[in-house]
C-alpha cells in the first residue's frame, strides 16, 4: 500500500489541488498543470534525500524530464507571472508547497518502492495517462510559438467525411493535439476547436456555406468578399492564397458583437475558397475580448499556426 500511495504523490496535486481563488479557465488550467510538475519534482527530491545512493538515477530522470517538460514549465511560470499579481503568485506557491510537504511527510518504506517510482516517472516522460495533464503540458510547451506544435508532429487530422453537418463536403484538416474538438451552434460550422484543451481564447472553425444561385459564379476578391461582410465587421487586410492547389483568399477582420450583453470583439483570419457551389471557410480567431483591447499581438502570434492549418488542408475528391 505504501508503494501505491507514493506513486500517487505526483498525481495528487493536479487531481486534488484546491484553488482558493476563482480564476478564468486558462489560468486554472495553468495552475493545475504547474502543480503536477511541481509535485513530480518534489517526489524526485524526496527519493534523492532519503536514498543518496539513488541520486545518479534521480539526476538522469530529472534531465530527461527537463528535456520533455522544461519548456512547458518555464512557459507556465512566465504566463502566471503575467496573469497574477505578486500576492496571488506568492500565495499560490505557498499553497502548493504546503500541500506537497503534507503529502511527502512520511518516509518511503523501501528502496525498491523508490526504484519502481523512478521507472514509473521515466515511463511518464513519454506518456501521461491523465488526459488533462498531458494536454496542459502540450499546450504550454508551445505557448510561445503555437505553430510549432504541428511542426513538431503533435497533430491530429480532422476529416469531415461522414460528419452529419458536412453534406457533400469532404476536407482533411491538421489540428494541434492540445486543442479540444467541440460541437458548434451555427449550422454552417461543421466543427470548432478551442486552444488549451478548451480553456483558451483562440478557436479554429471549419465553416461551409451553400452558395445561393446568384453567387454560384462568384470570384473571390477584396471587393466580392467585402460585399459579403456584415456592417459591424472591419476588413483589415486581404491576401490571395492557395489551399490544396485551389485559388483561395485570406482576409483579416475584426468584428464587434454583443457577448452576454457586453460589447466585445473578435479578431479573425479567414481562409476561403469556392468549390462545387460551396464557400469553404477555415477561420482562426482570437476572442471575444474587451472592445478596447488591442488583439494585434495575439493574431500575429497565432497567424503562423492558422496559415499552417490552411496550407495543410486537403479537399478529398
Amino acid at each position: 500500500m505504501v508503494r501505491i500511495v507514493f506513486l500517487l504523490y505526483i498525481l495528487f496535486p493536479v487531481l486534488c489541488f484546491s484553488q482558493s481563488e476563482k480564476h478564468d479557465p486558462k489560468i486554472s488550467f495553468a495552475i493545475e498543470t504547474y502543480a503536477f510538475l511541481k509535485g513530480q519534482n518534489a517526489a524526485l527530491q524526496k527519493v534523492a534525500v532519503q536514498f543518496p545512493q539513488l541520486k545518479p538515477n534521480v539526476t538522469a530522470v530529472q534531465q530527461n524530464l527537463n528535456t520533455v517538460y522544461g519548456r512547458a514549465e518555464n512557459n507556465i511560470k512566465q504566463f502566471l507571472k503575467e496573469e497574477l499579481d505578486s500576492y496571488q503568485l506568492n500565495l499560490l506557491q505557498i499553497q502548493i508547497d504546503s500541500l506537497l510537504n503534507q503529502q511527502l511527510l512520511n518516509p518511503i518504506e523501501k528502496e525498491k518502492y523508490a526504484h519502481d517510482f523512478l521507472l514509473k516517472i521515466k515511463e511518464r516522460s513519454n506518456f501521461i495517462n491523465n488526459l488533462s495533464v498531458s494536454k496542459g503540458i502540450l499546450s504550454f510547451k508551445y505557448h510561445d510559438a503555437p505553430h510549432q506544435e504541428i511542426t513538431d508532429g503533435h497533430v491530429n487530422f480532422f476529416t469531415t467525411e461522414n460528419h452529419p453537418k458536412a453534406e457533400k463536403a469532404s476536407l482533411k484538416i491538421p489540428i494541434p493535439k492540445s486543442w479540444l474538438a467541440e460541437e458548434a451552434e451555427m449550422p454552417e460550422t461543421i466543427q470548432q476547436f478551442t486552444s488549451y484543451y478548451g480553456n483558451g481564447n483562440e478557436k479554429i472553425l471549419i465553416v461551409v456555406y451553400d452558395l445561393p444561385k446568384e453567387l454560384h459564379s462568384i470570384k473571390l476578391s477584396k471587393k466580392s468578399i467585402s460585399s459579403l461582410l456584415p456592417p459591424q465587421t472591419n476588413l483589415i487586410r486581404t491576401e490571395p492564397v492557395t489551399i490544396d492547389d485551389i485559388p483561395a483568399f485570406m482576409i483579416e477582420v475584426e468584428e464587434l458583437l454583443e457577448y452576454e450583453k457586453e460589447p466585445m470583439k473578435i479578431r479573425m483570419l479567414q481562409f476561403m475558397f469556392v468549390q462545387d457551389q460551396k464557400l469553404y471557410c477555415l477561420q482562426g480567431s482570437i476572442g471575444p475580448a474587451d472592445k478596447d483591447e488591442d488583439l494585434g499581438f495575439q493574431i500575429k502570434k497565432y497567424e503562423p499556426l492558422f496559415r499552417l492549418i490552411a496550407s495543410g488542408t486537403e479537399l478529398e475528391k
